[in-house]
């Protein structure tokens, strides 16, 4: 079995295990350090795993080193393949489980972590880290190995992706009290919008381009005042700085106890979308802690769970 594997001289666990470390980090150089040693072991290493596989792993250029077609198969493979051999090791040991997931950090802020406490009560074996990452670092960091489960709003169909539907992510307006109308039960229209103070996400083309439109259809002029990169940073602006910004419900964790009121915006419901849990089904078949999680955290992440 697996004879024509090892007809032949090069692969090796640490020779992989150096790939994963180049690739990561972009080039031989700034995996390796100044160590000039390390350096020339590392590139030989690289040199023997092309000879064993007959083809160029990396594309060689200037800047970060690129995967060719083979070498980005064989990072995917190695990637899940030491993962599995580590988790293996660990069960032996009888350390506790440890996974990756990965999410935004207004996700991580507002949906993961508040159900931490009953995760850890419910499995003190099992240990997470999580990684903040925009969403296409997550799919394919999920692809490659890099993380064990993504989380995120935007994700095509994938073959090699599995899914778990956590809630749908909705939209609304939150404001300081004292900016809006004394009566809470006043159902506001979007002509508000041109009477506040606003912070925006900076980047968010599609909350932007939403907003613009519903305030030109109501002839308002826009009173943009900040921008941020985050939505924790724009939660912190409206308690702090005194303006009005658009974020996910989810943001209502963070005002609690203070006077921000979430008003809703009929216009923002054409943002909604899904949130998933996703992995890698390979990883499935050959971790048995994905399957066995991949159930745990769908129902402990879910949006309607308080």
């Amino acid at each position: 079995m697996f004879k024509n594997l090892f007809t032949q001289s090069g692969l090796s666990l640490e020779r992989l295990k150096t790939f994963r470390e180049i690739v990561a980090a972009g080039g031989i150089t700034a995996a390796a350090g100044d160590d000039s040693n390390r350096q020339s072991q590392f590139s030989r290493q690289l040199k023997e795993l092309e000879r064993y596989f007959g083809v160029e792993l990396l594309k060689r250029g200037h800047g970060p080193v690129t995967l060719t077609d083979a070498g980005q198969r064989l990072y995917e493979i190695v990637g899940h393949t030491l993962r599995a051999l580590e988790e293996l090791r660990g069960t032996c040991a009888g350390l506790p489980v440890e996974l990756v997931v990965g999410a935004g950090e207004s996700v991580i802020q507002w949906l993961l972590l508040p159900r931490l406490p009953g995760l850890a009560q419910a499995h003190p074996r099992l240990a997470v880290t999580f990684h903040n990452l925009k969403t296409d670092e997550i799919l394919r960091h999920v692809l490659d190995g890099g993380i064990d489960f993504g989380v995120v709003s935007r994700c095509e169909p994938h073959r090699a992706l599995s899914a778990a539907p956590l809630g749908k992510l909705e939209f609304c307006l939150f404001a300081p009290g004292d900016l809006l109308p004394a009566n809470p039960k006043l159902k506001f229209k979007s002509e508000i919008l041109g009477d506040l103070p606003l912070a925006m996400l900076d980047g968010s083309t599609g909350i932007r381009q939403a907003v613009e439109k519903e305030a030109q259809r109501m002839g308002v002029k826009l009173n943009v005042r900040l921008r941020f990169s985050s939505y924790p940073q724009l939660a912190q602006a409206v308690q702090n700085l005194r303006v009005a910004a658009i974020m996910p419900k989810l943001a209502a964790a963070s005002f609690v106890g203070t006077d921000v009121r979430a008003v809703p915006m009929p216009f923002l419901g054409d943002l909604s979308r899904q949130v998933l849990l996703i992995w890698n089904r390979k990883a499935a078949e050959i971790r048995p802690s994905i399957a066995k999680y991949a159930r745990l955290l769908s129902a402990m992440f879910r949006m309607d769970k308080t």
